[in-house]
């Protein structure tokens, strides 16, 4: 729904603009990315070294009737290739993606982006600050291997993609919409949010409001029906002292199939080891047994992570966000609901799939984010309700 949206390459990332004139530059972490450089260099080394006999003991004569002909279903030298090919790839891949970045100067009322991209010319953008519309705040996923966090963004919002200006940028939720008003009230724009009903401005005044006073002042209306029939996506129980709200169903996406592709590989390569375990002994000795373990180890991680499923506890004074897995569960966060000043149906940008932002000052819970929107609504209107 929302194309506006920029690609930022931090993690975490902070403009310090109290004196007016500030310089910022956003570019992947060297530290994360440097640990994936030197396992793929390493590896590298590893299938070279083996690949020049390195690892071949010193001659030895062996009558000709001990010598037992074995015929390896793959050629040793089959497998260095792979390792020096995936070796390579990674260490690239990571210092492509250190190379690219985005730098922007603030100096008194004008703004100048410079972009430096993998494949392209450097680009130069210049703006002035009347032409920003507002400050945004937005959630987006990241995919981390088989886990998914939530970045949260902070920016200084402009209709053109290209000119919006990130402030503040973070995987942890504390603190970032107090981070989010005091930007709106640095460079006085109202401060922005995406919605399921496009973009909303909220004024200076209303932001340190909770859902109860807004409600109060007509800000914001309720309009749960208790007749309305409630989404097949949710299953809603009533307890003696809280309300619980499950995600009937595990809804996959590309993501998913993206992981069920590595599980499925990772598996295939553990099934091979096994088939050809006499190959690979003289490739990594004794090794061997606990590469297959950690192989293993990784799948049923894996699986575990895939088959979890949400769930949102509401009590009499706080909602808690908890995630269930197939042996355990776990309370992932909570707000106490005098605390909440915003209930609202977002886009993650990367797969254009929609969930409930449910936002504190200090704290922010994410719920259902490959649910169909209307699902979403009932869920928005049904926690106002509670709340107010």
């Amino acid at each position: 729904m929302y194309y506006n949206i920029p690609t930022h390459f931090s993690n975490k990332l902070e403009l310090n603009y109290k004196k007016r004139d500030a310089f910022l530059t956003d570019r992947a972490n060297l530290k994360l990315l440097l640990p994936g450089i030197v396992f793929g260099f390493l590896l590298f080394l590893l299938a070279v070294y083996e690949w020049s006999n390195a690892f071949e003991g010193g001659s030895e004569i062996v009558p000709a009737n001990d010598i037992v002909t074995y015929q390896p279903v793959l050629a040793v030298w089959f497998f260095d290739l792979c390792f020096a090919l995936v070796g390579i790839g990674i260490m690239v891949t990571n210092i492509l993606l250190y190379i690219r970045y985005n730098k922007y100067k603030f100096i008194g009322q004008k703004v100048t982006i410079i972009k430096r991209p993998i494949l392209h010319d450097k680009l130069i953008l210049q703006e002035s600050l009347k032409n920003y519309t507002g400050v945004r705040f937005r959630v987006e996923f990241l995919q981390s291997g088989f886990l998914t966090k939530n970045r949260y963004v902070v920016e200084l919002y402009h209709p053109n993609a290209e000119k919006i200006v990130p402030l503040y940028l973070s995987t942890s939720s504390k603190g970032v919409r107090r981070k989010w008003k005091d930007y709106a009230r640095a460079f006085k724009l109202p401060a922005v949010i995406d919605t399921d009903d496009g973009l909303k401005k909220i004024e200076l005044k209303n932001l340190n409001k909770s859902i109860a006073q807004l409600h109060k002042l007509g800000l914001i209306k309720d309009e749960y029906d208790p007749y309305e029939p409630l989404p097949d996506a949710i299953n809603f129980v009533r307890k003696k002292d809280k309300m619980v709200l499950k995600v009937r169903k595990i809804l996959w996406d590309a993501y998913n199939l993206l992981a069920w592709l590595a599980i499925i590989l990772v598996g295939a390569i553990v099934v091979m080891v096994v088939a050809n375990l006499d190959t690979f002994r003289q490739i990594f000795a004794s090794t061997i047994y606990s590469m297959a373990a950690i192989g293993i180890f990784i799948i049923l991680v894996a699986i575990q992570i895939l088959f979890r499923k949400e769930k949102l506890v509401i009590k009499r004074h706080k909602i808690v966000n908890t995630h269930k897995y197939m042996l355990f569960s776990t309370k992932h966060n909570e707000i106490m609901k005098k605390d909440i000043e915003a209930i609202e149906v977002s886009e993650n940008p990367a797969t254009g799939r929609f969930f409930v932002s449910i936002i504190s000052e200090d704290n922010t819970i994410t719920f259902g984010a490959k649910m169909k929107i209307k699902d979403l609504q009932w869920i928005k209107k049904f926690l106002i309700h509670e709340i107010i």
